[in-house]
């Protein structure tokens, strides 16, 4: 914790050719720090080692701010590069709070006062939902749809009644929920974006105390999707079937 008694937030954002957003996003989360007063905000940008010029942007900008930070991962992955940021966050960083969000605007940085008035009331984990009263959700109709779809399969098959966004990665949570999660129990490896969900669902399994903000979701306006929509769904499935029938698995994190 810092020496004025704040405590301290990296937004850990992964990457891979990013260069038309991340400085823009850089600029956007660290303006919120004038209405968070009792957090000292910084970022953490977790490269897969882009081939754009994101790492050469990001490298520059931590030369000027010591609120910016660039972890070059090397492997690619969003889930890889989110867990490597959120261990290099607690062990490098001196992180309290992790906030983990896109870095294409698809998420806003205006709600990050909200999620952190959430975790100074002493909730372990704040979830941006697109499903409670207050959220603005833009994305096109294709991904609405996916996202209930994909919503309610994993809620229905565990069994989670207090939580209605499962899928979407904007959340805020403490370093010690974090670390309580068993890093073998969530694919972060795997390219489908499946650890995001069970991500969450591993948070919730140690017991930790959550709630959820109303989100501002846009749609991407540069750069380009890293989602494969077919394989996302048979991953949720094959998740929530297993979940249903007591097979736990392990992963390589």
């Amino acid at each position: 914790m810092t020496s004025n008694h704040r405590r301290r937030v990296v937004v850990v954002t992964p990457t891979y050719d990013e260069r038309e957003t991340i400085a823009d996003l850089i600029d956007a989360v660290l303006a919120e720090q004038d209405r968070v007063d009792a957090f000292e905000l910084y970022v953490l940008v977790a490269d897969s080692h882009s081939q754009d010029g994101t790492l050469s942007i990001v490298d520059g900008l931590a030369a000027q701010n010591p609120r910016v930070h660039l972890l070059d991962v090397h492997e690619r992955g969003i889930g890889i590069g989110l867990f490597r940021g959120f261990q290099y966050a607690i062990d490098d960083l001196g992180a309290d709070v992790l906030i983990e969000m896109d870095a294409d605007f698809q998420h806003n940085p205006g709600d990050i006062p909200h999620f952190l008035q959430k975790i100074g009331e002493g909730y372990d984990v704040v979830v941006g939902s697109r499903f409670v009263d207050g959220s603005v959700n833009e994305m096109p109709l294709h991904r609405k749809a996916l996202s209930v779809g994909a919503n309610q399969v994993v809620r229905s098959a565990l069994g989670l009644k207090n939580v209605t966004e499962i899928t979407t990665s904007y959340r805020a949570f403490t370093s010690e929920t974090f670390l309580k999660v068993d890093p073998d129990s969530v694919p972060w490896q795997e390219k489908s974006f499946i650890f995001v969900p069970v991500f969450l669902v591993r948070m919730l399994e140690t017991g930790a105390s959550a709630t959820e903000i109303p989100m501002t979701m846009h749609p991407r306006v540069r750069g380009y999707s890293k989602m494969i929509y077919w394989r996302y769904m048979r991953d949720i499935l094959s998740f929530s079937l297993k979940s249903r029938l007591g097979i736990s698995s392990k992963h390589a994190g």
